[in-house]
């Protein structure tokens, strides 16, 4: 689906980030992993090398960083020439609430969150128009960019933001023939998230507000990506496809042991 084409995935070196590279690189794409650290990026080449993946570009630059991301993308098109895939994926979130989240968290999880994906996007893009690439952009966004999520005040206007990114990327960038869409994960388990299933309430929750009863996987997540990436979605710009077992589908005031009840009685309003 993807075979031959190179692709650049940041955050790559753990949870949904390697889990992409893992599942393109099993379609034939070429995985350049650019992670915060030289570190990081080593440790994505070192896990995706586990996997049987070889051939594997690993780059160093903090995506909150115009300047860094500007010098990846040099020693990307140096190394690897044209880039055909750009997935978006690096992030961070505060858990504290709008009084007490500090002036510098609020500045951080918006730079990583938001102003990397617009300068990783740019730079890919403009690698795209040189090398002549009908190339696609996925950006990672979340269920928070679709609904409001307490406690997470930076993260959930990050992600909302991130959508309307996408959006006018999409429209900007059809000129190029370049695609540009997100993906909205649910609940997902990654070692970001893994504490919350130790938590026999969080556990029991899902089964009440996801109405498929279960908690999605990093791989879930990764081909959805991969859709949106294979010339099986070459009709697809600019939307948000949510991968959440149908969390946002379905808000209601009940809960799952009372909607049986409530849907099967009538009203005479």
């Amino acid at each position: 689906m993807v075979a031959g084409k190179t692709a650049v995935v940041t955050g790559a070196s753990r949870g949904i980030g390697l889990e992409i590279c893992r599942v393109l690189a099993a379609h034939g794409a070429r995985i350049v992993a650019l992670d915060a650290s030289a570190e990081h990026a080593q440790l994505a080449r070192a896990a995706l090398a586990e996997s049987g993946v070889e051939d594997v570009l690993a780059i160093a630059a903090d995506v909150a960083s115009s300047e860094q991301v500007r010098a990846a993308f040099t020693q990307i098109e140096q190394a690897a020439g044209g880039v055909d895939i750009l997935v978006n994926n690096a992030g961070v979130r505060e858990i504290r609430s709008a009084l007490e989240l500090e002036p510098e968290e609020w500045d951080r999880t918006i730079a990583i969150n938001l102003s990397g994906p617009f300068y990783c996007a740019r730079e890919a893009a403009k690698n795209m128009r040189r090398h002549g690439i009908e190339g696609a952009i996925v950006n990672i966004a979340s269920v928070a960019a679709l609904i409001g999520v307490r406690n997470r005040p930076a993260y959930c206007a990050s992600k909302h933001g991130l959508i309307g990114l996408t959006k006018n990327l999409a429209a900007e960038l059809s000129a190029h023939g370049i695609r540009v869409n997100a993906v909205a994960p649910g609940v997902i388990r990654t070692p970001l998230t893994e504490r919350y299933f130790d938590d026999e309430g969080f556990l029991a929750g899902i089964q009440h507000a996801v109405p498929l009863h279960s908690r999605g996987t990093s791989t879930d997540i990764a081909n959805a990506v991969l859709f949106l990436c294979s010339p099986q979605s070459h009709f697809v710009t600019g939307v948000t496809l949510p991968v959440d077992g149908g969390f946002t589908a379905e808000k209601s005031y009940t809960s799952a042991a009372s909607r049986a009840f409530l849907g099967s009685s009538s009203s005479s309003d």
